[in-house]
């Protein structure tokens, strides 16, 4: 078969996370994703919402258990992607495939079954790299799927957190290029741009439709009409001023190869917010952003040596 010359696209690959309460609309936003798509139905819903997909929806497997275990979403994958046309995959919801994988491993920590933490954390973090090389090697668009929660901290206020771990997202966030979280004011729902590697961030799009409706290409024009490619390009390489959660940041540090791993940035920005105790997410974004760079340099110096 002879070579295709290459078209550069209007728009960068949908490489999209989705995060939102449960029932705020989630999978309803997916099922208006570019098809063919495959769905990887982790919460056993999609069903719910077939009836607004344009294009064919194709279920990962029949069996329920193949939609939650890694090893099996892989498989099933691996067997049916090639010549399948699916333009998109869909994972509904990470939330559901991730969060029995750390109740396991506390379960066998608390009964005794496994004392060293680390290697059960280990398995999470091979799960979760599985998961990624599973999902965003065939070079369709991906919408990973994810769920916010209502808690209390340490000294019980309330809070909203994400039902997967900072450190899982920050992984997460090297296959994505664009962090959406659905919004409510009111009756009227939409969705906020909250982090673009090489687009606008900070956007809100309100649906006007009541049911998403050419959300995903709205979304597209508002974060790239208008920008030029060395734009888009001083955006992806600049630090941002501020970063708009804990993952979006351990992340930019990694990949300014200031660490080794994830984990280690992530431990390394947990010692920043500690020393500091900033007061604003600027302060915050100000001390990361100079701790990283410190340590690149050294990390250049000594391999300059």
């Amino acid at each position: 078969m002879a070579f295709k010359k290459m078209i550069k696209p209007k728009y960068p690959p949908r490489h999209w996370s989705l995060v939102g309460y449960p029932g705020s609309g989630k999978s309803t936003f997916a099922a208006h994703m570019r098809g063919p798509k495959v769905v990887i139905d982790a919460d056993h819903r999609f069903t719910e919402v077939l009836d607004l997909a344009q294009e064919d929806v194709f279920s990962l497997s029949d069996d329920p258990q193949d939609n939650v275990d890694p090893d099996n979403i892989a498989r099933c994958l691996y067997q049916n992607m090639p010549g399948s046309g699916v333009k998109t995959i869909i994972v509904d919801s990470l939330t559901a495939i991730i969060t029995p994988i750390v109740v396991k491993v506390m379960q066998d920590k608390e009964k005794g079954r496994q004392r060293n933490m680390m290697a059960g954390m280990k398995v999470k973090a091979l799960a979760m790299r599985q998961l990624q090389d599973a999902v965003s090697r065939w070079g369709t668009d991906c919408l990973w799927i994810y769920h916010l929660q209502d808690s209390r901290d340490g000294k019980a206020k309330e809070v909203t957190r994400s039902t997967v771990s900072e450190t899982e997202l920050a992984r997460l966030t090297r296959s994505i290029n664009v962090q959406l979280k659905i919004i409510q004011d009111g009756n009227k729902r939409g969705v906020e741009v909250t982090w673009a590697r090489a687009g606008r961030s900070g956007l809100v799009i309100w649906d006007e439709t009541g049911c998403w409706s050419g959300m995903p290409e709205k979304i597209e024009a508002s974060l790239y009409d208008g920008l030029t490619s060395r734009e888009k390009e001083e955006i992806e390489a600049n630090a941002p001023e501020v970063f708009p959660n804990s993952e979006t940041a351990i992340n930019w540090g990694f990949e300014q190869d200031a660490f080794d791993t994830i984990e280690d940035a992530r431990k390394g920005y947990e010692f920043i917010k500690q020393r500091d105790n900033p007061k604003t997410a600027q302060e915050m974004a100000n001390g990361w952003v100079t701790e990283v760079n410190a340590l690149k340099n050294t990390r250049k110096q000594k391999a300059a040596k």
